[in-house]
Formats: C-alpha cells, sequence, structure tokens
C-alpha cells in the first residue's frame, strides 16, 4: 500500500479471493497506463508476489454488474426494502410499475407507491405473510411475494432482520375466481403470541392438516386465513373458505375434488355435524383429499377421536389474553392504533387485573368503548372512569368457590396456590426465594416466612 501512496494513486476499495484464496484485488479507477507499468515493477520486488496484472472488473464489481444484467431483464418487478421500509434498490421494471425513473427509486418510502400495505407490521419480524399478498399500484393489481432477509440464525429474533426483498407478478383480471382470498392478515406476535406466530411460519408450508386451537377471541380466524399467505400455494393455487356451521356433505364432496394446487380453510370444525367429520377424517386417512387443509376450533378435545389422532402432530395452540397481562399494554396500542388515544397507568392495570373470557375481541370491545368515552370527556387519555364496569363473577363462581371460608382464609388459599404453582414451575432443585420475591414483588424475608407458612418446599440460593 505504501507504494500506491508513493505514486499518488487512489486504492479505492480490495478484497481478498481467487480460486485458491491467495490473491489480492485492488480497485483504483484512476490508475494511468505510465504509473501501472511503474507500480508494477515496485510490486514485484515485494515478497510473496508472484504476479502482477490489470483486470476489468474484480470479483466483486463483477457479481454485481451480472446481477445487476439480470434483474434488468426480468420482466416483473423486483426490489429490496430495508427495517424502515426504504428502497435500498429496484429493478427497471419496478421502476415503471411505480412511474418514476429507475435512478429515483432508492432512497424512496415504499409505502409511497403501496400506500395500504400494512409495512409496519410486516417490518416487526418474519413471521408476516409472504406469499400471494394482494396489492394494488397505480391502479394495477399485483400479487407481492415477501422474503425477509435475516442477520441472525435465530429466527425469533426481530433484531434479526434486515429488510426483504420483495417481487411483484401482475394478476389476471379477466380471470374471475369464483372464491375470493381472504383479505390480507397481520399478526400481533406480543409475548406468547410470537412463539404460535413462528410455529405457523414453520408449519404453513408443509402438506399435512393444520389445527389451530384457541378460546372465542383469541384469533383463530386470523391465523387461519394468515396461514393461506404464508403457503407458497397462494401464488397459484385455488382457494376456498367454509364455515363449521355450515359445512355439509356437499361441501365435503366438493373438497375431495380439489387438486394438490388448493388450500381449503375450514373455520371452527367443532360445529361440524360428528358423521360429516367422520366422512372427513376418513377421507385424510384413506388419502382421497388433495387440497391443503387448515382448520380452526376452540379446543383439540371437541373434535371426534379420529380426527384427533390425525391431526395431533400438527396442532398450534393460542394463548389467552389473561395468561399474557403483561403484554396487554402492547396489544390495546395495535388495537387502537389510529385512534390516537393514550391510557393512564391505573387503567392499564385494571384491565390486566380482569381475567377476558372473550379474550382480544372483548379487549377490543371494552378499548372502542373506553376510548368513546374519553373523547366524550374531551379526553385523549383513557383513565379508570372510562373502563366499562367489570362483573366479578367473570371466570369463577367466587360465593361457591368461598362457601364456608371468610375472606381471610379465601385470600390465603389463593395465596398458597399461587406460591405452590411458583414453586413447582421453578423445579427441583431450583427453588430461590430471593427469585419468588422478584416475581411477586415482596421482601424475600416475606416470600420465606409464606412458605413456612405454608409448609411448602423453599431453598435460598
Amino acid at each position: 500500500m505504501s507504494i500506491f501512496s508513493d505514486y499518488r494513486v487512489n486504492v479505492r476499495s480490495g478484497e481478498i479471493g481467487g480460486d485458491s484464496g491467495d490473491k489480492v484485488y485492488l480497485l483504483a479507477p484512476e490508475l494511468l497506463l505510465a504509473q501501472y507499468q511503474s507500480i508494477e515493477k515496485s510490486l514485484h520486488r515485494v515478497r510473496g508476489v508472484r504476479q502482477v496484472r490489470r483486470i476489468q472488473l474484480i470479483p466483486s464489481e463483477r457479481r454485481h454488474f451480472e446481477l445487476d444484467t439480470l434483474l434488468r431483464h426480468v420482466a416483473y418487478p423486483v426490489l429490496s426494502v430495508d427495517r424502515t421500509g426504504r428502497i435500498v434498490a429496484a429493478n427497471q421494471a419496478a421502476a415503471r410499475a411505480f412511474g418514476v425513473s429507475q435512478g429515483q427509486v432508492a432512497g424512496m418510502a415504499l409505502q409511497r407507491f403501496i400506500p395500504r400495505l400494512q409495512l409496519a407490521e410486516l417490518l416487526r419480524g418474519i413471521t408476516a405473510p409472504r406469499y400471494g399478498f394482494p396489492v394494488t399500484v397505480r391502479g394495477q393489481e399485483f400479487a407481492l411475494d415477501w422474503s425477509p432477509i435475516a442477520l441472525a440464525d435465530s429466527p425469533g429474533a426481530v433484531a434479526s432482520l434486515a429488510g426483504a426483498v420483495l417481487t411483484l407478478q401482475q394478476r389476471q383480471s379477466e380471470k374471475a375466481q369464483e372464491f375470493e382470498p381472504p383479505p390480507p392478515q397481520v399478526l400481533w406476535d406480543l409475548d406468547r403470541r410470537r412463539d404460535c406466530c413462528l410455529r405457523l411460519q414453520q408449519m404453513a408450508p408443509l402438506g399435512e392438516p393444520l389445527l389451530i386451537c384457541g378460546e372465542r377471541g383469541t384469533g383463530k380466524s386470523t391465523f387461519l386465513r394468515a396461514a393461506y399467505y404464508l403457503s407458497p400455494l397462494a401464488e397459484h393455487g385455488e382457494f376456498r373458505e367454509y364455515r363449521g356451521g355450515e359445512f355439509g356433505n356437499e361441501d365435503l364432496r366438493a373438497l375431495s375434488r380439489l387438486n394438490c394446487d388448493a388450500v381449503a380453510l375450514l373455520d371452527d370444525i367443532h360445529l361440524v355435524a360428528e358423521p360429516v367429520q367422520q366422512s372427513l377424517a376418513e377421507l385424510l386417512l384413506k388419502g382421497k383429499l388433495q387440497a391443503r387443509l387448515i382448520l380452526t376450533s376452540t379446543s383439540y378435545s371437541s373434535l371426534i377421536p379420529p380426527l384427533r389422532q390425525l391431526l395431533e402432530a400438527q396442532i398450534i395452540e393460542l394463548p389467552t389474553l389473561r395468561a399474557m397481562r403483561p403484554a396487554l399494554a402492547g396489544f390495546a396500542e395495535l388495537i387502537l392504533d389510529d385512534a390516537a388515544i393514550g391510557f393512564h397507568s391505573d387503567a392499564l392495570h385494571a384491565l390486566a387485573m380482569r381475567d377476558w373470557p372473550t379474550n382480544l375481541e372483548g379487549l377490543g370491545n371494552a378499548l372502542q368503548a373506553a376510548a368513546g368515552h374519553a373523547r366524550g370527556r374531551n379526553s385523549q387519555v383513557v383513565e379508570l372512569i372510562d373502563l366499562p364496569a367489570a362483573m366479578a363473577d367473570d371466570t369463577l363462581p367466587w360465593l361457591e368457590w368461598g362457601r364456608g371460608l371468610t375472606l381471610k382464609e379465601q385470600m390465603e388459599k389463593v395465596e398458597r396456590a399461587i406460591l405452590a404453582e411458583l414453586v413447582e414451575a421453578q423445579g427441583a432443585g431450583g427453588n430461590s426465594t430471593r427469585e419468588l420475591a422478584r416475581r411477586l414483588g415482596i421482601s424475600h424475608t416475606a416470600v420465606a416466612n409464606k412458605l413456612r407458612k405454608y409448609g411448602l418446599t423453599e431453598k435460598d440460593v
């Protein structure tokens, strides 16, 4: 490098490579022929240098040139975006679709061209619909494929997402479909739902039937439709959607006639009559159902035994909202995303204390009512007075449960059950009163006294 410095030659970049990994490539675009002839003699005197020659393109330039040439001849739009949603690069077809020159595309926001695309949710993580996503660009209908770019090995880390590569395929409007694909779905991957989203991403592209279980309001239908866009079949296959309460033998016969490129969604299969469930199980067992089948149910146990046996390896169980209390503020923010409404901490605490038997559906209704009440007070902050009144018997029959016990005895019973469950969850040899104290928000001494009082095992570590 000192030789190049002596001859005042600017070396813009360099790389090491070649077939055997022993070549050094230097990019000096302003190198004159006379300078090269002088530098060549000096470089030959450097120990270890066996050959010096000029080439037209260094390997990275050649790869970039070849890729650029390849993309220039691709007839459909191809582009990449970063984590903020700004376009990094795009081919000529993308520029034409967006109505700008190719030199202008880089640096522009993707939502300038596709405003209805839920980009913020797509960029949250890699658990997002990414096949056959319907979008409109300047009045033209496209099917968008979204391929995330992950930096880390772990697919569960949001920070591993560096951006995404997008391709847009023109949709043939003249091919009117009897069944239109479902509206695009975006998953809220907070707290324990994150694992469910990852499982859905892994299992949706497979060929085996997939069952999504959960209580009312946990998002079964959302996951059902999101699974369609996570399957590569969304690009070109047929689509059918059925409701369990209306699904009969005629629908089953139509389902059996679909080919292997089709995706069939069956919502609330537990509402399907048992004889029809039995016939569906027989078709699956005999391999006579070729379509990719995705189903939902309130619970695995609500299905007939033959279906349970066929679906036991392909199940996603959605968590209840009461099992995700730490994420309730995040869900509230997502539900009221466009409402410009804030929450007082007391109101959020009160919401987290409820059991929400109808889960996100119930939370959504309560938040909409609370937001409307707050606006009626000319306030943009939801407070305790804005929340709908909560019924005391949401999930437990308190009078029966506490019969014959004083209030103190009932509270002690609840306290012992909580401590026993936490101690059991820590496992043998791992019980720590300090860890329990941290989780419960009380002192280490208080936890130790309560464990002794209730005869629970303790081990201070």
